[in-house]
């Protein structure tokens, strides 16, 4: 079986988790000097007990849990300068 990155097996929890299909945008990017990828889920804000899952769900596929956070929108001289929605951020396989 093909290796899943990060996102795609995050995206595959949350659908599975929730029980809809993830159609939020999302962004990754490395964090940790390149061993872990953060993921954003712009626009969306999950409940702890759904985290609670989603996060017991991606360890179970053997990434480990350094952070999840809200982000909110912030903004700066008139304009959005931050998306808001909520960031996972897993270490690698």
């Amino acid at each position: 079986m093909k290796n899943q990155t990060v996102t795609s097996a995050l995206r595959n929890s949350i659908t599975k988790v929730t029980g809809y299909i993830m159609q939020e945008r999302v962004y990754s990017d490395p964090r940790k000097k390149g061993l872990a990828v953060g993921v954003k889920v712009c626009y969306a804000q999950y409940t702890q007990p759904i985290i609670n899952e989603i996060v017991a769900d991606m360890e179970g596929k053997g990434y480990k849990l350094d952070y999840v956070r809200y982000n909110a929108m912030r903004v700066e001289q008139g304009y959005n300068s931050t998306i808001p929605g909520t960031r996972f951020c897993f270490y690698k396989k």
